[in-house]
């Protein structure tokens, strides 16, 4: 990032050194680079991550702040990431701190039509008698968790904001599902730790998995593209959302769903970039359907794939450069499959473990 004479006189530096600067791709990443490391700041609302080549630059950064406690940092574990506290006042103050837990976020049952009256919209309400100002504010919390430290309620939650505008009883009900689930396991902390293998000749591995669910949403019959980014081996990210168009049939779905889950992998590779930090020049992308990788790889030239928009043929194009690896990925190493619908105890246990959920 370069940064004018001019500028740096304004802002009373000899050298952008002595800045913290905002990041380009990403708004919300401040980072400072000096000749002794790397500091790097992720801000959401009021909240804080923060990180740096040295735990002395994060107690210097905290040093500097006002009343902040910092999160135990393990060199052999990695970095533990939990919201113990905050799952624990969502439940006070919705009056779930004496409920009953429950083993699944959503059930595979509970359909996404719209059951029971719908939430009254006057007044903020209370848990016995909710509104739809009550719902949001479950809903927004339960978004929060889910987006920071718990990828396994990322679907549920998004079923449950479908209908945040008007909300139903049985909308509420799910929400509270939720809630009951995070009780039950209050102390799955999100562990973020290299793995062997992640760093090759200097340079961090970057992959993803890409899965879909197709026409996942019973009522429009839209398909669903879920994603697990890594660096290094270690998970990173999650993305999940409903994909724009109707797809005619799972190939095309998944094919959608890993064009997405490839951009936002670009999106990080740019942003490793920016900060210094050299990727391997070959992504990896593991897809769990044949037929997709066949279409991305330029095997099968089917007409029946011709109509999909040509924004998301972009990743065959990267796979001919060869900046792009697509692998075949068993389903039952699918870490995605956890965002992309409703899944039995079992299942959900064992997807736990490979998102770096662990107790």
């Amino acid at each position: 990032m370069e940064i004018s004479g001019a500028k740096l006189v304004e802002l009373g530096a000899q050298h952008k050194r002595e800045l913290v600067l905002r990041l380009k791709k990403s708004l919300c990443l401040y980072y400072k680079h000096d000749a002794n490391g790397v500091t790097l700041v992720g801000v959401y609302v009021g909240d804080l991550l923060v990180t740096g080549t040295s735990e002395a630059r994060v107690d210097e950064f905290f040093g500097q702040m006002v009343v902040l406690k910092l999160k135990s940092l393990d060199k052999e574990s990695g970095w533990r990431l939990e919201q113990r506290q905050v799952i624990l006042d969502l439940l006070e103050k919705f009056g779930l701190s004496s409920a009953t837990p429950v083993r699944v976020p959503v059930g595979g049952e509970q359909e996404d039509e719209a059951e029971g009256e719908l939430l009254p919209s006057g007044g903020a309400g209370s848990p016995r008698q909710p509104t739809v100002q009550t719902f949001q504010s479950l809903v927004g919390s339960l978004l929060w968790i889910a987006r920071c430290t718990r990828p396994d309620i990322a679907f549920a939650v998004h079923r449950a904001t479908q209908r945040s505008h008007a909300p139903r009883q049985s909308d509420w009900q799910l929400a509270k599902n939720i809630a009951r689930y995070l009780m039950g396991t209050l102390d799955f902390d999100f562990v973020m730790q290299a793995t062997r293998g992640g760093v090759i000749a200097g340079e961090v591995v970057l992959e993803a998995y890409s899965d879909a669910d197709y026409a996942g949403d019973r009522v429009d019959r839209k398909s669903v593209s879920g994603g697990v980014l890594l660096v290094g081996g270690m998970v990173v990210g999650w993305l999940f959302k409903k994909q724009a168009s109707i797809s005619l049939s799972t190939m095309e779905a998944e094919f959608v769903a890993a064009s997405q889950v490839t951009a936002e992998m670009l999106g990080i590779a740019e942003l490793l970039k920016e900060i210094g930090v050299k990727a391997k020049g070959v992504y990896d992308l593991k897809v769990d359907n044949q037929a997709a990788i066949k279409q991305i790889k330029g095997e099968d030239t089917s007409g029946r794939a011709k109509h999909i928009d040509i924004r998301y043929k972009f990743v065959k194009d990267l796979a001919r450069k060869e900046v792009l690896d697509v692998a075949y990925c068993e389903s039952k190493e699918m870490r995605a499959d956890i965002l992309t619908k409703a899944l039995p105890a079992q299942r959900l246990e064992e997807l736990r473990g490979l998102v770096m959920l662990q107790e």
